[in-house]
């Protein structure tokens, strides 16, 4: 009896489709294909000029950082109030409540949807290595897979942080940096003449922006400790030496 030609073929695509759809590969294969699902709708959203990354600097809102009053203004400018007991600590309103865990796990540091794009690259990553070389039960490989997902998102977080502060700040609600302990980085600040000034957010992030003194009179050198604040009556961001 002649067997067809395809008879007793090896089918690499069959045998690589069966391995990813067996049940030890199954979590990590859905990774990939859920990754696969965000990037087809992201680049369809693109042509109609969408994208789900949505605002770089996140769901902050002005509102989360509290203003400082007429009279605690007041108190700064005539210099009858300390400016270190106005900072904002990071445990302070609602956005910094899981700032714990978003410090460990990179969420927060970057949009939501990268985190969670380098969170399943890493799982799916880190699970099929770890099946390639057993393979082993879903109670070892999903775990150690995780680790990896969380270890790859905040890796990719900080590098994130660190590669767009220059160009989000510009962008930046600059109420959004009021409260913060700073240091002017260059030049010297005096009204109508602003200087650059490093400020650190709630979420590690370093930000250059400019601002003036909040004190008529006040010339702050570079190397500075400051405190930002946001003046009302002026409608920009301030700063109080700190020394």
């Amino acid at each position: 009896m002649t067997l067809p030609p395809e008879a007793g073929m090896w089918d690499p695509a069959s045998d690589m489709y069966d391995l990813l759809t067996s049940p030890p590969y199954v979590p990590f294969s859905a990774a990939v294909a859920i990754l696969l699902g965000l990037l087809a709708l992201e680049v369809l959203l693109l042509v109609t000029g969408v994208s789900l990354l949505g605002d770089a600097d996140g769901p902050d809102a002005v509102a989360e950082v509290p203003d400082l009053g007429a009279a605690e203004l007041d108190a700064l400018d005539a210099g009858t109030a300390a400016p270190a007991g106005f900072e904002l600590a990071d445990g302070d309103g609602p956005a910094a409540a899981g700032a714990g865990t978003g410090h460990w796990t990179g969420l927060g540091r970057v949009p939501f949807l990268i985190w969670l794009t380098a969170a399943l690259a890493g799982f799916a990553i880190g699970g099929l290595l770890v099946q390639a070389t057993g393979p082993w039960t879903l109670w070892v490989a999903v775990p150690v897979a995780a680790a990896s997902g969380l270890g790859a998102a905040r890796a990719f977080a900080g590098i994130f942080a660190r590669a767009v502060p220059r160009l989000e700040t510009a962008a930046l609600d600059p109420r959004q940096l009021a409260r913060r302990r700073g240091t002017v980085s260059q030049g010297t600040a005096r009204r109508g003449r602003p200087a650059e000034l490093r400020v650190v957010d709630r979420y590690g992030n370093t930000h250059w922006v400019r601002a003036e003194p909040l004190r008529e009179a006040d010339a702050i050198p570079q190397g500075t400790a400051v405190l930002t604040v946001w003046d009302r009556r002026a409608a920009a961001l301030r700063i109080v030496s700190l020394e």
